[in-house]
């Protein structure tokens, strides 16, 4: 058999004279000056010095970037270029031109001969690919130490025949023109680009991953040391990534010897191939899903050929790579031989470097032919044959700077990213960044604090909501004690080193404005606090009022002008709300900071009550004593009563206890045949179920963003949530929010023997006043809910008119444009929006498909996915106190598997919002990478009273389903105990509110 994917040198000789005269062999790309980088991009010339210095590169071709001007010049309108679009990046005029150019591009035929050639090259080369071409961009500006449009333009795989590789010609071309890659260019100074396409054989993937010879900038630290490279690797191709979600093994490898010094093996539950008819998922066999994706002797390979890469001080270098090998989605021939294959649910398709086809446009997975011959793949290759091939090597480097930022600005999305994780649709984006920066703004001016006219508080990281850490805490080292250590303690995400860092940067802040204002600034915050209860209940009534009228207005009825003052009106009652609740978080700041210091001069007498009493120390040397006394705080505060964030899940807890009385209710539910109440048969069970979602119906899992169906709309997670409830004994809610109120009477109780009658007075008012602001920030982020609910009502109204105009719009085509460009359309009568609807469809299907940045990372969003710790215990912050055992459910992002959970089992997961907080009352304990102890989610399971550890980096790669855990939440420790084992069976017989699955070792508070 001939090999699929040799070298292209050994064979150019023999392209067909019309392949010759449009596409040039990869191996001469950048050899002379008319297969310069200028001519073939630095993609194309990178292989081509590839090939020629021997390394191993698939066969391939590259298509001169002139055609892609001559198209432009001869197909778009004047002034529809790549140079005047990148100088109009981030405009409204440049958006509809760029959106008008790429509908262009993909509608137009390529020449004539060119489709000839492309033609029959397929004939030539489609015995020898039977995962037939990857189609790939090659730009002008790409892969150089200044610029690298990794992630920004398109590559699709898997293409055959001549008509998908037309296709597929113009996908990439029509790429460079998304929004993301003109900003980028424009940032970093490119004036003029084209874009050449390299086309190569793809190689039958058992493997595949991305290799990083050393940390970019500022990613040094604990979980990547300047000595090691990093491997990401996954099974086949990669898989299709829900909300930038990767689950990837990861490796760290020493740079000396090749010795593998941590790696954390994913479970790899299905592939990405190409089948017969394109890209196509493949489960994978139970015995090769838990081993690694590399074997031994690829992993070998890999090495050998980054220490050939980085020969003469060269790089360093972020590599894509393949393994040839079987079809992973069989079992394998000889899993020590060959390496076992690895995650395919969630990292990008590291063969490609870039997700497919993410441009809104028929992918090769939508129905592409198979070979012209109707062949079935050739057998794969024996162990002896299995060979590491190069896709393609370029600098480290991030994207661009976020907007707002430089080199040296920290982001982060700690905690902003449990209100919106994963990427936002353009119309949520907008929605949230005018609010929340206006919010901001407000909030700081209450203080006194002046924000600077140009800083940018937030910012959009391939579709993820940032916070501009260095602004926002320049801004607030104006107020004495608001100081990076005493913030991120409860917002969670910055290391110590992030920490001093930020406090460098704001050490010089005057707080001379602060000072001179504080006598008119002071008097009326503190009047303001005053009267926030008050504010909230006026407000209350306001927003009741318009959300009885929106309910009442029948919107098909009115005219365009008519349903864009509706949207006007309902966004300025969000913003509205959403600053009404920054207030109350700020009183709620200051008054959890006033407590805390407050308990910092009665800490060394508790510390001594503890010791007294046998229990841990308070300066406890798992966390800081800092650290300790804002735990304690948090427990003191706990108990609020009357938490809306709690409501959803007690009154779930409520529904539970009547469907456990009905066994038909039961039986029905159990057996999955329940898809909403009127499933159910009459009686309390039902209407209680009915009264739930009329009560909480605007409520999601994921409710920031706007496009995810509220409860009312699909009520099959609220289901899936009440299954998952019935498996355990019935529980008691209501002993579940006295155990918080006792945890808090304990301590109190405490510290009573300890200080003055006159220091317990002082504590007690402060945790009252605590506990009344937690109260009321709670309640307007109910509000905030609500009011999303109400706009996406209106948006949904809006899509049906834009569908009408334009009938080839997909449903849901509203959320891809901005609320902007939504009340211009409507206001002016023209709702001609679809060619902006694909480009923002296209970009968001790219954003969507990357993996997260990482949480907090310091000027560009680094190109890795970054290895969990290593080791037996995660360490985090601790967000509600108590020590239990039980075993691990990982909450897969996007659409987790919720009846799932087992009664007693520790819920895992990268971030939980209120949508998901009635399965604490399910669960033993909670585990986030995201979110901080002030965080909505950490309120709630204070509230339950169960143990939670958030911000525990990497911990849903580290930690696997089935794996024996103990959480304490006391000092925000995460051990494992035991090797993984089955998760429970759903026999609806465990015992106790916490199961079988799991052991509460303590109830000990603080």
């Amino acid at each position: 058999m001939a090999d699929p994917t040799r070298i292209a040198r050994a064979d150019s000789a023999t392209d067909p004279p019309s392949v010759r005269e449009w596409l040039k062999p990869l191996e001469s790309a950048g050899q002379r000056r008319s297969t310069s980088a200028k001519r073939v991009g630095g993609k194309a010339a990178s292989l081509g010095r590839l090939l020629r210095d021997g390394f191993p590169v698939p066969r391939g071709w590259v298509l001169d970037a002139r055609c892609f001007t001559e198209l432009v010049d001869r197909q778009l309108p004047r002034g529809h270029d790549l140079a005047t679009l990148i100088r109009l990046s981030g405009t409204k005029v440049g958006v509809d031109r760029a959106a008008r150019a790429r509908d262009r591009i993909l509608s137009e035929p390529l020449p004539e001969t060119l489709s000839a050639a492309l033609g029959a090259l397929w004939q030539a080369v489609a015995p020898e690919a039977p995962w037939g071409l990857a189609v790939r961009s090659s730009a002008t500006c790409e892969d150089s130490d200044e610029t690298s449009m990794a992630g920004l333009a398109t590559s699709v795989l898997g293409v055959r025949g001549d008509a998908e590789l037309d296709a597929a010609i113009r996908q990439v071309w029509a790429s460079a023109f998304l929004p993301r890659a003109l900003a980028y260019l424009a940032h970093a100074g490119v004036r003029d680009a084209a874009m050449a396409v390299v086309l190569q054989v793809m190689v039958r993937a058992e493997a595949a991953g991305v290799l990083f010879t050393a940390p970019p900038p500022g990613l040094e630290g604990e979980h990547w040391r300047a000595g090691e490279r990093l491997v990401n690797a996954t099974l086949g191709l990669g898989a299709p990534v829900v909300d930038g979600a990767v689950a990837a093994d990861t490796l760290r490898v020493a740079r000396d010897g090749g010795r593998v010094v941590a790696s954390a093996v994913a479970q790899k539950r299905r592939a990405l191939v190409v089948g017969a008819t394109g890209l196509e998922e493949v489960p994978v066999p139970a015995a090769r899903a838990e081993q690694p994706a590399l074997g031994e002797a690829a992993l070998r390979q890999l090495v050998e050929l980054a220490e050939r890469l980085e020969q003469g001080g060269k790089g360093p270098f972020d590599v894509e790579f393949a393994v040839e090998g079987e079809d992973p989605g069989r079992p394998p021939a000889d899993a020590a031989a060959d390496g076992s294959p690895s995650p395919a649910d969630g990292s990008p398709s590291p063969a490609d470097g870039s997700p497919s086809p993410a441009d809104g446009s028929p992918s090769p997975a939508d129905g592409s032919p198979s070979p012209a011959d109707g062949s079935s793949p050739p057998a794969a290759p024996s162990p002896e044959a299995r060979r590491v091939w190069l896709l393609q090597v370029r600098p480290v480097s991030g994207g661009g700077f976020p907007e707002g930022g430089g080199a040296d600005t920290i982001w982060s999305r700690a905690n902003v990213g449990e209100a919106l994780p994963g990427a936002a649709t353009p119309l949520t984006w907008s929605v949230a960044r005018a609010f929340s920066d206006r919010g901001f703004r407000e909030a700081f001016a209450a203080l006194g604090c002046r924000a600077p006219r140009g800083a940018r508080l937030v910012a959009n990281v391939y579709g993820r909501f940032y916070l501009n850490l260095t602004a926002f805490m320049q801004i607030a080292a104006q107020v004495p004690g608001l100081s990076p250590r005493a913030l991120l303690g409860m917002s969670g995400g910055a290391s110590e080193q992030l920490i001093a860092r930020l406090a460098q940067q704001s050490a010089g802040v005057s707080r001379r404005r602060f000072y001179a204002r504080l006598p008119l600034t002071g008097p009326r915050l503190l009047l303001r606090h005053a009267r926030l209860e008050r504010e909230v209940s006026a407000y209350e009534g306001e927003a009741l009022w318009a959300q009885r009228a929106l309910s009442e207005l029948d919107m098909t009825l009115l005219p365009d002008d008519a349903i864009g003052t509706t949207l006007r009106s309902v966004f300025l009652l969000l913003e509205r709300t959403g600053t009404l609740m920054l207030h109350c978080a700020s009183a709620s700041l200051a008054s959890h900071l006033a407590l805390c210091r407050a308990l910092e001069r009665v800490a060394g007498r508790r510390a001594s009550a503890r010791s007294a009493s046998g229990e841990a120390p308070f300066d406890d040397p798992a966390g800081r004593a800092e650290t300790n006394v804002e735990h304690l705080a948090q427990v003191l505060a706990g108990g609020v009563r009357e938490l809306d964030s709690a409501g959803p899940g007690i009154e779930l807890a409520r529904v539970a206890e009547l469907v456990m009385l009905d066994r038909a209710s039961r039986e029905r539910l159990l057996a999955g045949e329940v898809r909403g109440p009127r499933d159910l048969p009459e009686g309390p069970a039902r209407d209680a179920l009915a009264r739930f979602l009329d009560a909480h119906g605007d409520r999601a899992v994921r409710e920031a963003e706007l496009a995810t169906p509220r409860w009312r709309e699909d009520p099959a997670p609220v289901i899936a949530m009440l299954t998952a409830s019935l498996r355990g004994a019935p529980g008691d809610p209501e002993r579940a929010l006295a155990r918080a109120r006792a945890l808090a009477d304990r301590e109190m109780a405490m510290l009573e023997t300890r200080i003055s009658r006159v220091e317990l007075a002082l504590l007690r008012a402060l945790v009252g006043r605590a506990q009344r602001y937690v109260r009321l920030r709670e309640r307007m982020r109910t509000w905030v809910a609500r009011v999303l609910g109400m706009l996406r009502k209106v948006a949904l109204d809006i899509d049906r008119r834009l569908r009408r105009i334009e009938p080839s719009l997909l449903p849901g085509s509203v959320f891809f444009c901005t609320y902007e460009e939504l009340v211009t359309a409507l206001s002016s009568g023209r709702a001609d929006v679809g060619h902006v609807v694909r480009l923002r469809r296209a970009e968001h299907l790219r954003d969507a498909a990357r993996p997260d940045p990482p949480a907090t990372f310091i000027g560009r969003p680094p190109p890795v996915v970054l290895p969990p710790a290593s080791g037996v215990r995660l360490l985090g912050l601790p967000a509600s106190p108590g020590v239990v055992e039980g075993r691990a459910r990982v909450l897969e992002p996007g659409a987790p598997a919720l009846d799932a959970v087992e009664p007693g089992e520790v819920l895992v997961a990268r971030t939980t919002d209120v949508g998901l907080s009635p399965l604490f009352l399910v669960a033993a304990a909670v585990v986030t990478e995201l979110g901080g102890p002030m965080s909505h989610a950490s309120i709630v399971a204070r509230e339950y009273g169960i143990p939670a550890v958030v911000n525990v980096p990497g911990v849903t790669l580290a930690i696997k389903t089935g794996d024996r855990l103990r959480v304490d939440g006391d000092r925000g420790v995460v051990e494992r105990l035991d090797e993984r084992a089955a998760p429970p069976s759903s026999n609806g017989a465990a015992g106790g509110a916490l199961g079988d699955g799991a052991a509460r070792l303590a109830a000990r508070p603080g």
